[in-house]
């Protein structure tokens, strides 16, 4: 016998202390089961309180044939989104991400659009017509992609509306990258240990989220290399961006005495310590250092604005102009799509990887 559509029964219980509060009960394995929603100050009307439990519903009744007959909105899907996808496979970080563009930009013009009305042209028309920079539109065009894909898994949609919405990322301004002359001027006004940082991470070509997670045990003094394994965002410690940018870089001479001077001021020393630890011996705030220290000295140094990204730029474009090949370029700057590149050209090894990035080194600080 085929299972009915389960609605559930939503009821409001009252309490002796405090706002009553809307309750759920659904059978599930043959028992009752129940959920308290939300206060009534919170959910006033049934309505609200409809809503706040769609995503469950359709949870309850995911394995359900039925489930294809009864309509799930933008708004539910994105909660049980959140709920049963983005909490197991993203960083926190990431998840705090998604929830801003779907609270932002996505719920209040598609939360209550049913799925699968969803068309593309009407998407596309929407994001052309947003008022919002190419790249915040492209991150709303990537993630109701992402979105999508999942109901595509849950066999709620039979096909993704997103895929044939087109939207540029292509970046408005280049983005900056140093001379030679200009990275000596803005060393020439850092104090330590913030020349040291930049010395860093622009002759290593690191992301920032890298070079703040990076230890003294990653570091391999007498071989010249470095582990790059870990990554720090909002205080979160994690595994790299990617698979790709876990690897081990040469390590330039120079910049190994640099990080040994460093290592020789420095109270965290140990092996498990941040090389750029703070005062606590915790990974600093990127935004700090770059507010109060690296933007002040870019505007004494007359080089103008700069970020984080610039020195990762200034890496990429000395590679390319002092005639690294396009497979060391990748390896160095350790690129999600390495594989790509490995098919098409003959993998560096390590000896052609160093004489690039020890090139790079004298060209940027030493010369």
């Amino acid at each position: 016998m085929q299972a009915r559509y389960q609605y559930g029964n939503l009821t409001v219980r009252k309490r002796k202390k405090g706002p009553n509060v809307w309750q759920f009960r659904w059978i599930e394995s043959g028992r009752l089961k129940s959920l308290l929603i939300g206060t009534v100050e919170k959910l006033p009307t049934q309505a609200d309180a409809q809503r706040a439990v769609e995503h469950l519903r359709i949870k309850i009744n995911a394995q359900n044939p039925q489930q294809q007959f009864h309509d799930v909105t933008v708004a539910a899907l994105i909660e049980r989104f959140m709920t049963d996808y983005a909490s197991k496979h993203c960083r926190k970080h990431t998840q705090k991400g998604y929830r801003g563009l779907f609270e932002n930009h996505i719920k209040p013009r598609w939360g209550t659009e049913f799925v699968h009305n969803v068309e593309s042209l009407a998407v596309g028309d929407w994001l052309d017509a947003y008022p919002h920079s190419r790249q915040v539109k492209s991150h709303i065009r990537t993630l109701f992609h992402i979105l999508f894909q999942a109901a595509l898994r849950w066999k709620m949609v039979e096909q993704n509306p997103i895929s044939l919405v087109r939207q540029s990322q292509r970046r408005l301004k280049t983005p900056r990258a140093l001379t030679p002359v200009e990275f000596k001027a803005l060393l020439a006004v850092l104090r330590e240990p913030f020349k040291t940082m930049v010395i860093t991470i622009a002759c290593l070509g690191l992301r920032v989220c890298e070079l703040l997670a990076l230890q003294w045990g990653d570091i391999d003094f007498g071989n010249l290399t470095v582990e790059i394994q870990r990554s720090i965002v909002s205080g979160e410690i994690n595994p790299t961006k990617t698979e790709a940018s876990e690897s081990s870089l040469p390590l330039d001479p120079d910049l190994a005495e640099a990080l040994l001077q460093h290592r020789a001021r420095v109270v965290y020393s140990g092996v498990s310590d941040f090389v750029f630890a703070g005062a606590t011996g915790k990974p600093p705030w990127k935004d700090s250092i770059l507010a109060d220290h690296l933007k002040p000295a870019a505007t004494k140094a007359g080089i103008g604005n700069i970020g984080w990204h610039t020195f990762r730029h200034t890496y990429s474009t000395l590679l390319h102009s002092l005639g690294a090949t396009p497979a060391v370029q990748k390896e160095l700057l350790r690129h999600a799509d390495i594989r790509t590149t490995l098919d098409i050209y003959t993998h560096a090894v390590s000896d052609e990887k160093r004489e690039a990035a020890c090139k790079l080194a004298q060209t940027l600080w030493k010369m």
